[in-house]
């Protein structure tokens, strides 16, 4: 009876003072190195099994991504019609570029980068899980996200989701390197690099510091610490951008700190015409910026102020326009099946495509459940611990999503949060394992017992 009521659920995870905290302690034990390589293992084996089946062409902005890269790598640079652009981001293209540099332009090529950009990203799930919540749910976490379908698919296409998604989760393993009290000036300044790099691949990252400052806050690192860190990392960010908004400037002369479609897509979002999801008429009646490439930083600006007037104007179908975007957010894997299987060449079989669809789907649908378990498993296991270092991916969570309550939402902008879903499904999983292995062991001690 007494080992009964000494068993607690607590012990399923860490406690604070079992997590590290200081570099030397943060350094990875070669367990945990060999787990994380074999979970980039499993993700490999399966992405270059999916490849066996499905290549897929790249089209719309992804043959826009294969373009340009040919471009920048024949020293052409980064240009429309002969004239600078700033439109899509330049991060994905460049670092195309250095693929192809290296590798030779072919298809392959750039989707095998993809392939170990997504392998490493398993990899960090692993690390991430095993930081925040120990080995086992770092494992299953980074299994999780190794087999998930809808990744598998992305990383078959030439999308900067790939590359977005590794450095966004590579931030938050920055995040959560050592305890908020001692995270320090060092961890600051790497990450705003990282989120820096993060930003000219993906502006959605460039108020990232923000949700940094507000961790820190709630995780009780103290005001003056929380201040001085996020600001370190806000002014290495904007050095590591520094030269694109250079380029730009002398470009387009305009003060443009990455690209200029951050206004178009604001409207696309918040006009009368908007669903929520990805739009864009070709009727000029209802879409005036269909010349926009054209004077791209007038057009910008004219977007973006036609946005924010909508949504003063307009503030309750803002709100339910941000639901219906959320609700895309988070319905289906349409967009990363499309985009692959879709678009492979030599077409896949109808069968292929259908039970790729419904496996996909499926698997997501569960893993989503696994995640809401775990977050409930993970505030409790936060207010009986007092531990408050899983709070990095509920900020990091919250920030991405809340920005796609203003900005137009499909499945494809899921993409860099699902991580997320994976390391809350190993939560979830863990858990579960880990009860059933102590009833298994109480069953085992009372049967020795009534032997004896």
């Amino acid at each position: 009876m007494a080992y009964l009521l000494a068993v607690r659920t607590d012990k399923l995870m860490p406690k604070p003072d079992q997590c590290p905290a200081d570099p030397a302690s943060s350094l990875p034990t070669r367990r945990t190195l060999s787990a994380c390589f074999g979970v980039m293992l499993v993700a490999l084996v399966a992405r270059l099994l999916w490849l066996h089946w499905v290549h897929p062409m790249p089209a719309s902005d992804f043959a826009w991504y294969q373009r340009q890269a040919v471009s920048i790598m024949d020293g052409q640079g980064y240009r429309v019609d002969g004239h600078p652009t700033a439109y899509f981001p330049i991060g994905y293209p460049l670092f195309l570029a250095g693929v192809y540099k290296i590798a030779g332009v072919h298809w392959w090529s750039g989707v095998l980068a993809n392939v170990l950009l997504n392998t490493l990203t398993a990899g960090l799930v692993c690390r991430i899980g095993e930081q925040l919540h120990g080995l086992r749910t770092g494992v299953i976490a980074g299994l999780v996200f190794a087999i998930y379908p809808p990744h598998i698919a992305w990383s078959s296409v030439l999308c900067s989701e790939m590359l977005f998604t590794l450095l966004f989760t590579a931030i938050a393993w920055l995040w959560s390197l050592r305890a908020p009290r001692t995270w320090g000036w060092q961890l600051a300044a790497v990450s705003g690099v990282a989120t820096g790099l993060a930003s000219i691949t993906r502006p959605v990252a460039l108020l990232l510091p923000c949700a940094l400052w507000l961790y820190l806050l709630c995780a009780r690192a103290g005001w003056r610490r929380a201040t001085a860190w996020a600001l370190t990392a806000t002014l290495t960010m904007c050095l590591t951008i520094a030269p694109l908004t250079l380029r730009n400037w002398v470009g387009l002369h305009a003060f443009i700190p990455v690209s200029t479609n951050g206004g178009v897509n604001l409207w696309q979002g918040n006009n009368p015409n908007a669903n929520g999801a990805y739009f864009w008429p070709t009727d000029p009646r209802k879409n005036p910026f269909l010349n926009y490439i054209h004077d791209e930083v007038n057009e910008n600006r004219e977007a973006e102020h036609m946005a924010i007037q909508y949504i003063v104007e307009h503030p309750r179908r803002t709100v339910a326009l941000g639901i219906v975007k959320w609700e895309n957010l988070f319905r289906g894997v349409d967009n990363a099946l499309f985009w692959s299987v879709g678009h492979s060449y030599p077409a896949v079989s109808p069968t292929f495509a259908h039970k790729a669809y419904v496996v996909s789907l499926w698997t997501y649908r569960i893993v989503v459940v696994l995640a809401l378990v775990g977050v409930i498993w993970e505030a409790a296991y936060m207010w009986r611990t007092k531990d408050t270092r899983p709070l990095v991916l509920w900020w990091m969570f919250a920030y991405y999503v809340g920005l796609f309550f203003i900005f137009p939402a499909w499945d494809r902008m899921r993409a860099p949060i699902e991580p997320w879903l994976a390391l809350w499904a190993g939560v979830a999983i863990s858990a579960g394992v880990g009860r059933l292995a102590r009833r298994g062991l109480l069953a085992r001690r009372r049967r020795r017992r009534a032997e004896l």
